[in-house]
């Protein structure tokens, strides 16, 4: 004779199943958002409105339909 009671059911089963895979694709999801480098967009728009058309040629050349990164300008010692 089996004990019935030991048997899990289905919904009992489909829980085990997606409760850890929800938290790995929220943990592999959360990596990635965390591991990508800033857009050069989001620093040319922070700049002052006065400056908005050298934004524009501060935002990078494209080459090949891929941004390029964009050095920041040097700093002026103060005389």
């Amino acid at each position: 004779m089996s004990n019935v009671n030991s048997v899990l059911s289905v919904w009992q089963l489909v829980i085990m199943a997606v409760i850890p895979l929800t938290a790995l694709c929220g943990w592999i999801i959360t990596i990635f958002v965390v591991a990508r480098e800033p857009r050069a967009q989001a620093a040319v728009a922070v700049l002052p409105a006065s400056s908005a058309s050298s934004a524009s040629e501060a935002a990078g050349a494209t080459v090949g339909g891929h941004d390029q990164p964009v050095q920041p300008p040097a700093r002026r010692l103060a005389a």
